[in-house]
């Protein structure tokens, strides 16, 4: 499969909390200066009228057509990865929207997966946790559109079970349970997909 780039994932730090600092510090400093302006005699105020200090409003941001795109991919990439772990769980496609976020390659692995599943009776408990979707790269002027997404994917309670006893199926251990996940999506008549991934389980994240 193909890799596709993904793109490093900033943290919030404490920087709004220091610029929420300088702001009351400032918004003080106006004050006082406001006290002391007011305070000065009738006869010493400029005759002409002083002009607003009132900021313009801002004005709205429009979305452009491409962020648009770019979130709508990135909700059929969420909604995919909701879809997915529901199937494992029966499992069992039908029933399911996973069809409606995949198709081509991630489709056929779903399917694949399940039928694995079926015949070892077996299923799958819990759920994936997937954050940071990111659009890393995307071709939106093309016949078909496609996205490239990086995202981080948390399986560390998404768990094989045996089906009749309830209890964890014996898998092999691995020293990674949280990975970066690189993703291929196109939209077909106006709906995304997601086509292919791949989990770089050397990438923890």
């Amino acid at each position: 499969m193909t890799t596709h780039t993904h793109a490093r994932r900033v943290r919030v730090g404490s920087t709004p909390l220091r610029q929420g600092g300088a702001l009351a510090l400032l918004l003080a400093a106006l004050a006082t200066v406001s006290a002391c302006t007011t305070s000065e005699p009738a006869s010493q105020k400029p005759t002409t009228p002083p002009s607003s200090s009132s900021p313009a409003p801002p004005t709205a941001t429009k979305e452009t057509p491409e962020e648009a795109a770019k979130k709508e991919a990135i909700a059929a990439y969420q909604a995919y990865w909701a879809e997915l772990p529901k199937a494992f769980a029966v499992p069992a496609v039908e029933g399911t929207d996973l069809k409606r976020y995949a198709a081509a390659e991630a489709l056929n692995k779903a399917e694949e997966t399940v039928a694995n599943l079926k015949s070892n009776g077996r299923l799958m408990t819990g759920k994936p946790v997937l954050s940071n979707p990111t659009v890393t790269g995307a071709e939106l002027g093309k016949k078909t559109p496609n996205a490239s997404v990086s995202a981080c994917l948390d399986v560390s309670e998404w768990k094989i079970t045996d089906k009749k006893t309830g209890k964890p199926a014996p898998v092999a251990s691995t020293a990674v349970s949280k990975y970066v996940i690189t993703s291929l999506l196109e939209r077909w008549d106006g709906s995304w997909k997601v086509l292919k991934y791949e989990l770089h389980a050397d990438q923890p994240c």
